[in-house]
C-alpha cells in the first residue's frame, strides 16, 4: 500500500469516520489482495507489447523467407500463421483470460495479413477496399465467438476504414479535397459515439476501450474536416457538383446513418446529442479560409466544439470527455496564436508570447479541469 493512502485512513480513524476495528480490517485485506490490480495492469501491459512484438517478428519472418516458399507452401503458412494465434488463444482461455485476449487478437491481426498475402500468391484482382471487408467480416466473427474487448476495437477500426476505402475508391479523391468531406464528418461522427459508449452506469471493458479510441481519434477526426475545406487543398478537376448524385445519396447517407445507429446502440436516448456534433460538422467544411476572418472563424468554432466536448464530459460524468476538450481547447488557441499572432510580434515577442500562452494559459486550463473532474466525482453516487 502506498503511504498517502495509509495516511489517508489513519486520517478518517482520528476523525471517526472509520472504527479501528473496521481500518484494521481494512489494511489487513489490502495487504492480501491490494497488489493484484498493479499486476493486473502490468500483465496487460506486458501482454500487450508482447502481442505486438510476435505479430511483428512472425511478418518479418514470413517476409524474409516469401521468394523461397513455392504458392502451397505460403498459403500453408498463412493459415498457420492464423491458426496457431486462435488455437493457443483457445487453450490459454483456462488458465489467464487476458493471454488469451491477447493470442486472439494477434491471429485476428494475422487475418488481415493473410487476406493481402492471399491475393498477392493467386494474383486476384486489385480492390484493396475489399481486404478490409474480409478483415473486417473476421473481427466480427471475433466479436460474436470471443465476446472480448480487443476484437471490438478491431472491428471498430476495420469496418470504418473499409468504408472510407470504398468511398476513395470509388472517386479517387486525393488527400484533403472535398470529396473526402463525407469521409471525414462521418469519423467525426464516429470518434464522437465512440467517445460517448461509456457512462457511469455502462462501465463494461469493451466500452472502455471503444471511449479510448474516440479519445485519441477526435481531435484528428476534427483536424481532417477542417482541412477538407481549405481552398489550396481542392483539386483541379472540381468539387463535390462533379459526383453523381446516387454516390452522394450513399455517401452521405452512410455519414450519418451509421455513427447515429451505433451511438443509439451504445447509449440509447443520450444518442440524440450527437446530432449537436453533426451540425457542428457540417459548418466547419463551409467556412472560406481564404481569408483572416474565415481563419478567425474555424478557429472559434474549433473551440466552441472543444468545449462542447468539456460540457458533455461534465454532464455525462467522465473525465476522460473533459481531458479531450481542455486538450482540443488549448491547441485551437496555439494555432489561433500561430496563425494570427505570432508573425505580427517578431520572433523574440512571439516566442515571449506562446511562452506566456503556455505557462498561464497551461496553469488556468489545468485549474478548470482539475475543478470539473472534481465536481463530477463529488456528483456520483
Amino acid at each position: 500500500m502506498s503511504n498517502s493512502w495509509q495516511s489517508a485512513l489513519a486520517r478518517w480513524t482520528t476523525a471517526g469516520v472509520v472504527d479501528a476495528a473496521l481500518a484494521a480490517r481494512i489494511r489487513a485485506w489490502e495487504a492480501e489482495h491490494g497488489s493484484d490490480a498493479g499486476r493486473s495492469r502490468l500483465a496487460l501491459i506486458a501482454f500487450g507489447l508482447g502481442g505486438l512484438l510476435l505479430i511483428a517478428g512472425v511478418m518479418l519472418f514470413v517476409a524474409a523467407h516469401w521468394d523461397d516458399l513455392s504458392p502451397s507452401g505460403r498459403f500453408t503458412l498463412v493459415l498457420a500463421m492464423i491458426a496457431v494465434a486462435h488455437l493457443g488463444g483457445a487453450f490459454a482461455a483456462k488458465s489467464s483470460a487476458a493471454l488469451s485476449a491477447t493470442l486472439h487478437a494477434v491471429g485476428t491481426g494475422a487475418l488481415g495479413a493473410g487476406i493481402y498475402l492471399a491475393g498477392q500468391i493467386f494474383n486476384m484482382a486489385e480492390h484493396w477496399p475489399g481486404a478490409l471487408m474480409l478483415w473486417s467480416f473476421g473481427a466480427a466473427a471475433g466479436v460474436l465467438l470471443l465476446r472480448q474487448w480487443p476484437q471490438v476495437l478491431w472491428l471498430a477500426v476495420l469496418a470504418p476504414a473499409w468504408l472510407c476505402g470504398e468511398w476513395v475508391e470509388a472517386q479517387h479523391a486525393p488527400m484533403f479535397s472535398a470529396e473526402l468531406t463525407p469521409v471525414a464528418v462521418g469519423q467525426l461522427l464516429l470518434a464522437c459515439a465512440y467517445l460517448a459508449a461509456r457512462s457511469p452506469e455502462l462501465d463494461a471493458s469493451w466500452r472502455r476501450a471503444l471511449a479510448w479510441l474516440g479519445a485519441l481519434g477526435l481531435i484528428p477526426a476534427a483536424v481532417a474536416l477542417a482541412t477538407t475545406g481549405f481552398d489550396e487543398w481542392r483539386p483541379q478537376r472540381g468539387s463535390l457538383e462533379e459526383v453523381s448524385t446516387g454516390m452522394l445519396v450513399i455517401g452521405w447517407g452512410l455519414a450519418f446513418a451509421l455513427p447515429l445507429a451505433l451511438a443509439w446502440f451504445l447509449r440509447g436516448r443520450d444518442a440524440v446529442w450527437l446530432l449537436v456534433a453533426l451540425a457542428w460538422a457540417l459548418l466547419v467544411p463551409r467556412i472560406d479560409t481564404s481569408h483572416d476572418a474565415g481563419d478567425l472563424g474555424l478557429l472559434a468554432l474549433m473551440a466552441l466544439g472543444a468545449t462542447g466536448i468539456v460540457l458533455w464530459g461534465v454532464k455525462d460524468r467522465q473525465r476522460l470527455a473533459i481531458n479531450v476538450g481542455v486538450l482540443g481547447f488549448a491547441l485551437s488557441v496555439i494555432f489561433f496564436y500561430f496563425s494570427s499572432i505570432f508573425d505580427k510580434l517578431g520572433r523574440s515577442l512571439g516566442l515571449i508570447g506562446i511562452g506566456v500562452i503556455f505557462i498561464g494559459g497551461g496553469w488556468l486550463l489545468e485549474r478548470m479541469r482539475r475543478r470539473l473532474v472534481g465536481r463530477i466525482a463529488g456528483s456520483r453516487p
